[in-house]
């Protein structure tokens, strides 16, 4: 049953005659995950010059999944025979093993039991055919939410240049597998520093694909020495988006409005009608954009409203989006794009404008101080023709900030916060019901009593930063509720020093600080190539708060 192994995995083995035994029918569920119980040779073994290694597991396993998760250190093309007997597996090597060197078999995290549990961890045997072994372990955790099946990568740096290691074109010398533990350990490893990535390799090619593979690197240089091991803490930046969006469909709604259909998410504020031209075959701008939002409910539908009917349906128009206004939500903008060949058929717009949206609802209570006015309608809205007045309780005027979110979306929001406890009321009045782009408005009056939450119940919470490195860029907070409450809080800190949310509900919740080292106000857990570090982080949980309390001198340490 010999066969050639590509010196990383032992796919290529064959798995005629390994047929699965299957469990005694009855008995309860097993949910017991699968874990090796006894190797040979012992791993540290030294002068081992047998040809073969075994491994029994703690219970039946799926045969195919164990061969699939196999690797060997140091990569070469290989040629073994297995055999099983009960629950032990027998590798042999049909090759002689090179004099004098460490090797290290792993078993990845990926192989199951016949129930489908998969292993908590992996198990690497480590042993040398000579008298000295290679010692040197990296230890660490993957902090995700999906950490079982995550490669961490191993590329050490003696004898190359490392501003050219690249691990989408190199592959790794070292790798072990990330089980669901969330724990992991590199054994056999020679002293001497090394570049770490954690790398979810959806395809399993053992190399990094940008826009498909989730990808971390470590927060600064890892060194390993035989007398101590080092030890990472890893996190995954999501598979990297340079595509920007695209228009997949253009559909007439009317002989005013189109709706433009794109082939992702948009970012709300890059839609405008700036961003859009209707040209006849000629190239000249014909007609004009008068209006473009997303569509209610949509993230990628954009509707646009010419100044005028078209009077010609059947005459053709030619859709242009300027280069550089539409975003998707991670940044990328429309460069060059084909134009699109259009006609606006049916009927004229009869229909009134309606509210889709208003927020918070009319005589809703427990409003968060925070939350501002929202009102969304389905056509554009005219904002010179609206008056808008909030006044509390008292029928004292309250000042606010009219934000316009988009051409048929507002945001009132008060200068200082909603005071807890009060009530509030919102009128919105227009002057006339006639609305940009001809269609009328079916309530001209919006009017909301909304009574804000008592947060005397709430909670605070409060510390410090500190860092004994410092950061080339400030310093985010944020406070995610875990359990008994919702919501995320943040803020920002130019330096180390003093933080502190106010009016948190009580809960249970998880501090994190990262040093926001390129600015952009997200954590990075690095780049691959040019390669760059993961911003420095810690977090801190649980931390419970509990009503009408402070909890005071929660301090942070960024390693």
């Amino acid at each position: 049953m010999g066969c050639r192994i590509d010196g990383v995995l032992f796919a290529g083995f064959l798995l005629w005659g390994c047929a699965n035994p299957l469990p005694p029918p009855g008995g309860p569920p097993d949910r017991e995950p699968p874990r090796v119980v006894a190797v040979e040779p012992p791993s540290g073994t030294v002068n081992y010059h047998g040809n073969e290694v075994r491994l029994r597991f703690s219970e039946f396993v799926d045969k195919a999944s164990v061969l699939a998760a196999l690797s060997v250190q140091p990569p070469k093309p290989w040629k073994a025979d297995w055999d099983w007997w009960g629950t032990t597996l027998r590798i042999r090597f049909t090759e002689p093993l090179d004099s004098n060197t460490t090797y290290v078999l792993t078993l990845g995290s990926d192989y199951r039991d016949i129930a489908g549990n998969t292993a908590e961890t992996a198990t690497s045997v480590v042993f040398s055919t000579g008298f000295h072994i290679d010692r040197g372990r990296i230890e660490g955790r993957l902090e995700d939410a999906q950490p079982a099946g995550v490669f961490v990568l191993a590329y050490p740096l003696a004898g190359i240049l490392p501003d050219t290691l690249n691990p989408a074109h190199t592959p790794a010398r070292y790798r072990t597998q990330v089980g669901s533990a969330a724990t992991f350990r590199l054994e056999g490893l020679p002293d001497g520093e090394y570049r770490l990535f954690a790398l979810r390799d959806a395809d399993r090619d053992g190399l990094y694909t940008e826009g498909r593979d989730a990808l971390g690197t470590t927060t600064g240089p890892v060194v390993v020495r035989a007398d101590s091991p080092a030890t990472v803490v890893l996190r995954l930046n999501p598979p990297i988006d340079r595509t920007p969006p695209e228009v997949v469909d253009v559909r007439s709604q009317s002989r005013q409005r189109l709706h433009v259909v794109f082939s992702e998410p948009l970012d709300t504020l890059s839609v405008t009608a700036a961003a859009f031209a209707l040209e006849d075959s000629a190239g000249a701008a014909t007609l004009s954009v008068l209006a473009a939002f997303l569509v209610p409910g949509t993230a990628s539908v954009v509707e646009l409203v010419a100044t005028e009917p078209v009077s010609d349906t059947a005459r053709s128009y030619f859709l242009r989006l300027l280069p550089g206004r539409i975003r998707d939500t991670v940044g990328n903008a429309v460069g060059e794009h084909p134009r699109w060949r259009v006609r606006f058929q049916g009927r004229l717009d009869t229909a009134v404008v309606r509210w889709v949206q208003i927020l918070p609802r009319d005589s809703t209570r427990a409003v968060p101080p925070w939350q501002p006015v929202e009102l969304v309608a389905d056509a554009p809205l005219d904002s010179a023709a609206a008056e808008v007045t909030i006044e509390d309780e008292r029928g004292r005027a309250v000042p606010f900030r009219w934000e316009v979110r988009a051409a048929q979306q507002w945001r009132f929001v008060p200068v200082s916060r909603w005071e807890a406890g009060r009530w509030y009321r919102v009128q919105v009045r227009f002057r006339t019901a006639s609305m940009p782009g001809g269609r009328r408005l079916a309530d001209t009056v919006v009017r909301i009593h909304f009574q804000v939450l008592d947060t005397r119940s709430y909670a605070d919470i409060a510390g410090d930063i500190r860092d004994s490195l410092g950061c080339g860029g400030p310093y985010v907070v944020v406070l995610r509720a875990v359990r008994g409450a919702s919501g995320v809080w943040r803020l920002l800190l130019p330096q180390p020093g003093p933080w502190r949310f106010r009016e948190v509900p009580p809960g249970v919740y998880e501090l994190e600080v990262f040093c926001d080292a390129d600015g952009n106000g997200r954590y990075s857990a690095g780049a691959a190539f040019p390669y760059r570090f993961a911003e420095r982080f810690a977090r801190l949980s649980p931390l419970e708060l509990k009503p009408r309390w402070s909890l005071e001198g929660v301090t942070v340490v960024l390693p």
